[in-house]
């Protein structure tokens, strides 16, 4: 069995039952009266008044808080619903710290925790971060009363899980307004889903015509509201928790909108009474804890938040820190000595081994044989050397053929008197000389040369004019003179095969 606590304006309300498979079996339920002021926007403030009637209902009923879970309520609550991807478990829960950095100017010590809610496109995330003076107020004194805390969760937050837990409200669009004492809470539904939820607080007084129209302004500010969403899901009903028949007549009279049905919110079939009633037992007027026994797939546990943002890290102390540097130093140089000599220790290993190879007789007579075969093979790569040398001598030396000779005779045209050709095999130079009819004649014979592609280089030097006389006896004696131009020109026949 658990217990559900919850502190309302009216006083301190008390539930127990179990909640199997998403049904509800209510066992016992009780409200204790608290002093007027004992309990403000959800904080304790007197510690002491409250304490002596718990105590009292200690003496009566032992039990009355075994096993216990707390649900709060205070607009010191900061809520967010957020659409988040499929997160993980640490993920999620730096998502929802996060969600609340822009407001922590508002807020004193916030304590966070998060819980999945369904959401128009999958999972949303609920989350929810509350005042540490407000969750220290509640903790200290159970505490000294000796009464174990399981767990605390925020009021909006039960409501939204039972509703999503709660197939009679699958599909619909609706208004839950809760109302207690002067504070209204008010959320809306759309095809089943959380969309939206306002705090206000009312000013008249309750059963007054004007506490109803407070009550129907603040319904058509949530009609204004689904209707600027432009949504497809249109607001037709709306639940109030904390209003009699009396009183939500008063409003009925002021509904402006006949498609709008106003309802007190009904006991649903997963909520079932297993105790014989001695007095009238109202599901609105408990409808907080009732709620907060449908927790959904992952609880808010602002309890275990509040522990765990108490945890101190432990410092070490000046002493300590002030020797982190020297140890270190000292930690790093017994590291390298270490290293270094294990590299020495390894460099003599290796050392023994190629002692122990070079010192092997075996290894030695392999190295006296392979020395030697290496002399043999680099005597013979000698040889083969001086071969090819000369067999490039010889083929570079140039060869006169009678081809030449015949071109060389022949590039005269007749008008070129070879007088001697002389071929030096050395040098592979043709010295030819030679006269022309013409000094023009001697330069053409030696471009002729060069254009039959046989010779490296013609040298020319240019040329000389010869005047020579002939006589010729018969019966008379005749005397004839001619000239020419004399050159020598030395032609450098192509090596080899080059020709």
């Amino acid at each position: 069995m658990q217990t559900l606590v919850y502190f309302s304006n009216d006083g301190i309300q008390v539930l127990q039952g179990i909640n199997k498979g998403g049904r509800l079996n209510i066992s016992n339920f009780k409200t204790l009266p608290v002093e007027a002021g004992a309990l403000i926007n959800g904080v304790i403030t007197n510690e002491e008044v409250v304490k002596e009637t718990i105590s009292a209902a200690l003496k009566e009923s032992p039990r009355l808080f075994k096993n216990m879970k707390l649900v709060i309520d205070s607009s010191l609550i900061a809520t967010k619903n957020v659409e988040v991807p499929k997160l993980k478990p640490k993920e999620l829960a730096a998502v929802a710290a996060t969600e609340f950095e822009d407001t922590a100017g508002n807020y004193d010590a916030l304590v966070v925790d998060y819980a999945h809610i369904p959401g128009p496109d999958g999972n949303n995330l609920f989350c929810c971060g509350v005042e540490k003076r407000v969750l220290e107020s509640y903790i200290t004194l159970f505490a000294s009363l000796k009464i174990q805390i399981k767990s605390i969760d925020v009021g909006l937050n039960a409501l939204i899980q039972y509703v999503s837990a709660t197939k009679d409200y699958k599909g619909m669009t609706f208004a839950l307004n809760i109302l207690d004492g002067k504070n209204l809470i008010s959320l809306l539904f759309e095809n089943g889903i959380y969309i939206f939820s306002n705090r206000s607080r009312l000013l008249s007084e309750c059963g007054s015509d004007a506490f109803a129209d407070e009550l129907s302004g603040k319904l058509s500010s949530l009609i204004q509201f689904n209707k600027s969403q432009k949504s497809e899901y249109t607001l037709n009903m709306s639940l109030y928790a904390g209003l009699d028949e009396y009183e939500l007549n008063g409003l009925r009279a002021l509904n402006f909108d006949s498609e709008l049905n106003l309802f007190i919110i009904p006991q649903t079939p997963n909520i079932k009474n297993g105790f014989v009633m001695d007095e009238s037992f109202d599901f609105g007027s408990f409808i907080y804890p009732i709620a907060g026994f449908f927790a959904g797939i992952k609880p808010i546990n602002l309890f275990t938040a509040f522990k765990k943002s108490n945890v101190v890290k432990k410092e070490l102390p000046f002493e300590y820190k002030a020797l982190i540097l020297p140890v270190a130093m000292i930690l790093i140089c017994l590291i390298a000595f270490g290293v270094f000599f294990g590299l020495k220790y390894r460099s003599q290993e290796k050392l023994a081994e190629m002692n122990a190879y070079i010192s092997d007789p075996n290894n030695q007579a392999d190295y006296l044989q392979a020395k030697a075969l290496t002399d043999e093979v680099s005597g013979i790569q000698a040889e083969v050397s001086k071969v090819e040398a000369i067999n490039a001598a010889v083929n570079s030396n140039p060869d006169l053929v009678s081809v030449m000779m015949n071109s060389i005779a022949t590039q005269g045209n007749n008008v070129i008197v070879i007088n001697s050709l002389d071929y030096d095999g050395s040098t592979g130079a043709i010295e030819v000389v030679a006269i022309a009819n013409n000094e023009k004649e001697a330069a053409r014979y030696i471009e002729r040369l060069k254009s039959t592609g046989y010779f490296t280089d013609v040298e020319y030097t240019g040329y000389a004019e010869i005047a020579s006389q002939t006589s010729t006896t018969t019966t008379s004696t005749t005397t004839s003179s001619s000239s020419g131009f004399g050159f020598v020109a030395a032609a450098y026949l192509k090596a080899g095969d080059a020709q």
